[in-house]
C-alpha cells in the first residue's frame, strides 16, 4: 500500500512540474490592459518569454494604468499547431489575439498603442507585423508592419494581398515612446464597407464604399497583436552572418468597441 501511495504522490509531482515547465496558451487577461477577453495565437512559438503581463513598478513601460504586455521574439522561435507551422514557412511569431469575432454589417472601433525600446533594432528585409486585422478561417484584411525598418505602414489588403499602402510615421520616430493606433471600420460583403486608421490621431488610412470580407469564410474578423515576423530567411541573405537581433514590443489600450469613445477613453491622459 505504501509503494502505491508513493506512486500516487510521485505522479503529482511530475504533473506538478509539466503544467510549470510549459506556459499557457491562455494569457492572463487584465481589464488594465484590454477591454475585451485575448488569448494567445495558439501557432506563437512557447518558450517562456514570449509573452508577460508586466508591471510599470518593476520598469516597464506602460500607457496608461500599471501594466502592459510584453512580446520577444528571437531567431528559431517558430511553433505549429494543427493547422500551420511556421518552422516550414518561414515564420515565427509571439501574438495575442481577441477571442470574440466581429461579424459584418456593423461599425467597430479599435484602439492598440505600441512602444518600441529605444535599443529596437528592425529586421527588414523581414517584415515585422505588429497589428492585423484577420478574417478567421482565411487571411488578413489589414496590417500595421515595419517591412523597410524605415517606415510603419499601414497595409489594406484582400484576400492577403496588398491593395493599399500608406506610411504612417518613421520607426526611429517611435522608439522610446507609444504609438496610439485607432481604427475603425465596417465589414462588408457589398461595396457599402469602409476602414479607417488613425497612428497619434493623424488620419493616415481612409478607405469607404469597399468590399473588405472575402466569400471564402463566414467566421468574422478579429484583431490579432504581438510580433509575427515573415520570410526571416531575408535577414541572412542581406546580412550574412551578423547576428539576428532580438526582438521586443509592449502593447497597452488594446480595446474593442462600438465607439471611438469605448476604446479611447484611457489614451487622453
Amino acid at each position: 500500500m505504501w509503494t502505491t501511495i508513493k506512486s500516487i504522490r510521485n505522479s503529482f509531482f511530475v504533473l506538478i512540474f509539466l503544467i510549470l515547465s510549459f506556459p499557457s496558451l491562455d494569457a492572463k487577461n487584465s481589464k488594465d490592459v484590454s477591454n475585451t477577453e485575448v488569448k494567445k495565437k495558439t501557432i506563437s512559438h512557447k518558450k517562456k518569454y514570449s509573452l508577460n503581463l508586466v508591471n510599470s513598478k518593476d520598469g516597464h513601460p506602460v500607457r496608461s494604468g500599471k501594466k502592459s504586455y510584453r512580446f520577444e521574439v528571437r531567431l528559431g522561435d517558430c511553433g505549429k499547431d494543427s493547422g500551420h507551422d511556421d518552422c516550414k514557412k518561414d515564420r515565427q511569431r509571439t501574438e495575442l489575439q481577441f477571442k470574440k469575432h466581429q461579424k459584418d454589417n456593423k461599425e467597430y472601433w479599435y484602439s492598440a498603442s505600441i512602444y518600441l525600446p529605444k535599443d529596437y533594432q528592425s529586421v527588414a528585409p523581414v517584415r515585422t507585423t505588429f497589428a492585423q486585422l484577420y478574417e478567421r478561417g482565411w487571411k488578413p484584411i489589414l496590417m500595421v508592419t515595419d517591412r523597410t525598418g524605415e517606415w510603419l505602414e499601414v497595409g489594406r489588403m484582400w484576400s492577403g494581398e496588398y491593395v493599399e499602402m500608406k506610411k504612417a510615421l518613421k520607426i526611429n520616430d517611435m522608439k522610446g515612446k507609444w504609438t496610439d493606433i485607432l481604427i475603425n471600420c465596417r465589414f462588408s460583403r457589398e461595396e457599402d464597407g469602409f476602414m479607417k486608421v488613425w497612428v497619434n490621431n493623424k488620419l493616415i488610412l481612409n478607405s469607404e464604399n469597399i468590399k473588405n470580407l472575402t466569400p471564402y469564410t463566414k467566421r468574422g474578423v478579429g484583431l490579432d497583436f504581438g510580433i509575427y515576423q515573415t520570410f526571416v530567411s531575408g535577414w541572412k541573405r542581406k546580412n550574412g552572418d551578423k547576428p539576428y537581433p532580438k526582438m521586443i514590443v509592449y502593447f497597452d489600450e488594446v480595446n474593442l468597441g462600438t465607439s471611438k469613445n469605448k476604446v479611447t477613453k484611457n489614451l487622453r491622459n
